[in-house]
């Protein structure tokens, strides 16, 4: 989305949201300015660990931090609860049919734009698993036992396959540590004396903790590709046509590629926009509940690179088109792990350190 701000074309943005159902060429200027404040305000919202929607509308950031206070409380809101609040945010948070209308069709657009950055980071994620796979199957090739024997019992050296699945989190990609070092095994060749060197305790070779190594980085992109589809759908889009935002055909040219680009665009934008607008001001939970999916898989997206990172793993991308890859262009790289008490007081955020581009 921020690639988008500082590079691309926002007039022709507004043109696509006010060719939606209900708008007109008047609320050109309303549009744009909603769209420059929403996408800002999610950035702030998002690296502070606030609630994606603080200062963006109010009703939809109080969803938040209940749906927070009850996982916190571990009790979900009872039905006198909900009836009391139900009728407490009617009075509260007017929010006029217009403004409701222009705000749902700029999450719609936000929604789109990020949907497209998470999907390319993910079909990153994806090569660089698999020819991570296939450099380590290359590089056991042929080898014998033997080739792991080498140096002696005393040796402890730090193997760099040194990440446990756990340390991705690949259920929940929330909040946890960076990656632990594993000790590298080290065999002794055997011996033929009639007194035989006590056996070393068992550690990984370096063949295992690899092939892990890979197991991990394949099924954590697996996980990501299965949450990405269910996002689609719960967006009322489908993942065939957010591919097609980004995809170049060959041997079309450059500004064939930016028409289907752009035609499959606003078909991702006006599904989104006509799901959001099924939901009046009072029942917005819906659309709560795809933008913080959206922030939980970019968080373990950036979690992925991030040990991508540390393992010098993205000199996988030389020559493809993912070797240039910048998480500033978008809002959602920067996300933390909100927290909050039950009472409703934000305590710090436990924080995911987005991706960098060290080692790309």
């Amino acid at each position: 989305m921020f690639s988008f701000l500082k590079t691309g074309d926002i007039h022709g943005a507004v043109r696509q949201i006010t060719n939606l159902p209900g708008f007109f060429i008047g609320d050109s200027d309303k549009i744009k300015y909603t769209l420059l404040n929403h996408s800002m305000a999610m950035r702030r919202n998002l690296s502070s660990g606030s609630p994606i929607f603080t200062n963006i509308r109010q009703w939809e950031a109080e969803i938040e931090k209940r749906d927070a206070e009850s996982m916190m409380s571990g009790m979900l809101p009872s039905m006198v609860a909900n009836a009391a609040e139900a009728a407490r945010r009617s009075a509260l948070f007017m929010t006029t049919e217009c403004e409701l209308r222009i705000d749902n069709a700029v999450l719609a657009f936000i929604m789109a734009k990020e949907l497209a950055f998470l999907n390319r980071t993910i079909q990153m994620i994806s090569l660089i698993a698999s020819r991570y796979q296939e450099e380590e199957e290359d590089s056991h090739w042929g080898c014998s036992p033997k080739c792991d024997s080498d140096g002696d019992d005393d040796d402890d050296g730090l193997s760099p396959h040194s990440v446990q699945e756990e340390d991705l989190d690949l259920e929940s990609g929330g909040g946890g540590g960076g990656p632990a070092l594993l000790r590298s095994q080290s065999h002794d060749y055997p011996y033929t004396t009639t007194s035989p060197r006590p056996s070393p305790r068992p550690r990984p070779t370096p063949s295992a903790a690899s092939n892990q190594l890979v197991t991990t980085f394949l099924i954590a992109s697996g996980n990501l590709m299965t949450r990405f589809n269910a996002l689609c759908k719960l967006n009322g889009t489908d993942i065939v046509l957010v591919n097609a935002m980004t995809t170049r055909d060959q041997p079309h040219s450059s500004s064939d590629n930016l028409v289907k680009q752009l035609s499959a665009q606003s078909r991702v934008i006006s599904d989104i926009y006509l799901y959001y607008h099924k939901f009046d001001a009072e029942h917005r939970d819906p659309v709560v509940a795809v933008f913080q999916e959206l922030q939980g898989i970019s968080i373990q997206a950036s979690k992925v690179l991030s040990v991508f990172a540390f393992s010098n793993l993205f000199r996988l991308t030389h020559g493809t088109e993912f070797a240039v890859y910048d998480p500033e262009d978008a809002i959602f790289t920067q996300s933390y792990v909100p927290s909050y008490s039950p009472q409703g007081q934000q305590q710090h955020p436990a924080k995911e350190t987005p991706c960098t581009a060290a080692g790309m």
